[in-house]
């Protein structure tokens, strides 16, 4: 699809949010269309009156409405809580990393925050029990290729014993020295899916997403969304001092910038100017140029992968990143090539990624020279 109809319904979406509703977002196809694949269309829909909603039906591919939200809502709970008290029973202390924890802690009504899949925390010591509590008392089948996600029928259940995937990319352990013992440390006890669940500080938790989000590309707006939910959560308990240590010790400031100028600038988010100064990341003209067509609802392609090696203490580092991320590890490559050949299929993959990385950055460049 091509990029102006990302921005457009970016930009869209975010008037939509901000109490604006475009007329003729209301008749586009393609506004409804990503809206879906974004995990907005509940929240965006529900924004709508009566008479906007009766208008925009006719242009839906696949009409919904709230019973139909609940319905996906109420059984992803349902697993959850099941996924919960197996632990529990398990003795495995564990942390919903996103999932519930943002739809039944942030939003007004859970089933606006779509999910489609559970993921997990917990210590590595316990990594062997609780690959069998997922497939011996929760019935999860393991999927081969990837050694931590189990299925039960369409329902992922995704087991992290580290919060930012570097078991995937070794590099990204020098991106911030944010670890699993930062959940539990800043983690309290509360609910989620009627069952006892610890819920993570959001001294921890902010800054997490804000990595989240970037480690894919800012693609899709509901990570931002839940983000200025947060952040309004932050205000109102008068959290943010201990928000921006926790961005600060966990080094995550550029994602956090990125993340906070957005929905400041475009979810009416409450961030003041003097937090946005405080953790404002050096840029480089180059840098510079790349925040303005994000602030502008641009989805930038590889846009993790420059960040992240700007995040890099040095310069091995980096070159350490850069050979990882375009040849990764033996189950790395397994996972990227999606079964036949590996060999075969990870190359052809990545020569069409470095091609496309190629062709996208020489544009870059020519409209650079132009300017």
């Amino acid at each position: 699809m091509p990029q102006h109809v990302f921005w457009s319904y970016r930009e869209s979406a975010c008037a939509l949010l901000q109490g604006n509703t475009p007329a003729h977002a209301l008749t586009n196809t393609d506004f409804w269309t990503l809206a879906q694949a974004d995990a907005m269309f509940p929240l965006l829909w529900s924004s709508l009156s009566p008479e906007q909603q009766e208008i925009a039906k006719p242009w839906l591919l696949n009409p919904m409405d709230e019973h139909i939200f609940a319905t996906e809502a109420l059984r992803m709970r349902n697993m959850t809580a099941r996924v919960l008290r197996a632990y529990q029973q398990a003795g495995i202390p564990i942390i919903c990393m996103r999932g519930l924890a943002i739809s039944e802690t942030l939003y007004p009504k859970p089933y606006l925050r779509p999910h489609t899949d559970i993921d997990i925390l917990f210590d590595k010591q316990h990594l062997l029990w609780a690959k069998q509590v997922a497939g011996n008392d929760l019935h999860f089948r393991p999927i081969q290729a990837y050694p931590m996600l189990f299925k039960l029928g369409d329902i992922p259940l995704d087991l992290h014993i580290e919060p930012i995937g570097a078991e995937r990319i070794q590099a990204w352990k020098h991106l911030t020295p944010l670890h699993t013992q930062d959940f539990f440390k800043y983690a309290y006890k509360s609910e989620l899916a009627g069952e006892e669940a610890l819920l993570v500080h959001p001294r921890v938790m902010l800054p997490y997403l804000c990595f989240h989000a970037l480690k894919h590309s800012f693609e899709r707006l509901i990570w931002l969304y839940d983000i200025a939910l947060l952040a309004k959560q932050v205000e109102s308990h008068g959290l943010w001092d201990e928000v921006l240590q926790g961005i600060n010790e966990y080094k995550l400031e550029r994602p956090c910038f990125y993340a906070l100028s957005y929905v400041k600038t475009h979810m009416n988010a409450p961030v003041a100017d003097e937090y946005l100064q405080y953790i404002k990341p050096k840029m480089d003209i180059i840098e510079a140029r790349l925040f303005k067509r994000f602030m502008q609802h641009e989805v930038i392609p590889y846009m993790a992968e420059r960040l992240f090696s700007r995040m890099l203490p040095s310069f091995k580092h980096r070159l350490s990143f850069w050979k990882e991320t375009i040849y990764p590890r033996p189950e790395v490559r397994a996972q990227i090539a999606g079964g036949g050949c590996v060999k075969c299929n990870f190359i052809r993959t990545r020569i069409k990624q470095v091609a496309r990385a190629a062709w996208s950055l020489g544009k870059e460049t020519a409209r650079m020279i132009r300017i």
